[in-house]
């Protein structure tokens, strides 16, 4: 018994030394609100430009039919009664009373401004909401989307969050899953949503196996110079029915241990701004969806993992994060005391 209470007292005692090496979105809410709150995912009957043409047909080879909405309601269902019904089963189940409702599946301001302008509205007006998550890609940001959430910020006293997928520096990477932009477009959306104040989370996949640990620090160093405030880090699973699947079972490419993975994770935290939240630290995708997630175990072991390595080797967010603000003249600024 006192071997038992002994491991309970260490694995809290490190539990707390965990999340004080970075900082953690369910912390930054209950800073941000006084209490949880809970993200409510919502589906808009939008596709994307890498879908319907306009880029590609295909989507990006790790994109399924049903994009990333895996605890979506239909999107047939108005936003208002989405929001009721997840309110009614996420409310009563951690005790929640305020909500965020999370524009999620496929490419959220791939619409008519005028219809996107309804949706949001919709969602900003329902009761107990705090805020409004949109997530997009970096080539569908525009002045116009952003001005209607910045109109109904003030209006219904709302916070905004805008999320972009970038998932890798490398534009080499970029081609292979198809993502049909680069760094160049993700630097110019995260500038134009900087200037409205929002939070940007920026989306990374930290073990694409084109990439080196050298991208992976690239990509924490891209992520920190701009006006993101959060990030959230997956894990790559390949969807079934996905190109990615195809190319998988074709033996195109191998995945990456999780033992790399949580390396290059450790990496992103290093390098990474260290007021940047994290939302995520490890993806999720339900098995029945995926030919493969997370080496075949639960999300929490992954994240479990990356904390036990931050503890036993005294990392740090930001602990590298030297490398801005003019560093290489840093020492005679330092020496004349200005």
């Amino acid at each position: 018994k006192i071997q038992a209470l002994l491991g309970i007292l260490l694995y809290n005692k490190s539990k707390g030394e965990n999340m004080a090496r970075y900082k953690a979105y369910s912390d930054f809410l209950k800073d941000r609100y006084g209490e949880k709150v809970y993200k409510l995912p919502i589906a808009l009957p939008v596709t994307c430009p890498n879908r319907d043409g306009t880029l590609a047909c295909g989507g990006c080879t790790f994109c399924g039919d049903s994009g990333a909405g895996y605890e979506d309601l239909p999107d047939s269902l108005p936003v208002a009664e989405q929001i009721r019904l997840n309110m009614a089963h996420i409310g009563p189940k951690y005790k929640a009373h305020k909500f965020i409702p999370y524009f999620q599946n496929f490419t959220n301001t791939y619409a008519e401004p005028r219809q996107f302008a309804l949706w949001a509205e919709e969602a900003c007006r329902q009761s107990h909401v705090v805020g409004i998550d949109v997530s997009t890609r970096p080539d569908c940001i525009h002045e116009v989307y952003l001005d209607i959430l910045k109109e109904l910020a003030a209006r219904y006293h709302v916070d905004v969050t805008v999320e972009l997928g970038l998932q890798s520096s490398n534009v080499h990477t970029l081609g292979k899953i198809e993502r049909h932009h680069t760094a160049a477009e993700f630097i110019d959306a995260a500038l134009r949503v900087g200037r409205y104040g929002f939070d940007l989370c920026a989306h990374v996949i930290a073990d694409l196996p084109w990439d080196d640990r050298m991208d992976v620090e690239e990509t924490a160093k891209l992520i920190s110079v701009l006006p993101v405030t959060q990030v959230k880090i997956h894990s790559l699973y390949i969807v079934k029915g996905s190109a990615m699947d195809r190319q998988y079972a074709a033996g195109e490419f191998s995945l990456l241990d999780m033992e790399e993975y949580v390396e290059r994770v450790l990496l992103m935290i290093r390098y990474m701004r260290p007021d940047i939240v994290f939302q995520r630290l490890v993806g999720r995708a339900p098995e029945s969806s995926t030919v493969t997630v997370n080496w075949g175990r639960a999300w929490w072991v992954v994240r479990d993992r990356i904390e036990k390595e931050l503890v036993s080797r005294d990392i740090w967010q930001g602990d590298r994060c030297s490398y801005m603000d003019g560093s290489a003249v840093r020492h005679f600024i330092q020496k004349e005391g200005v």
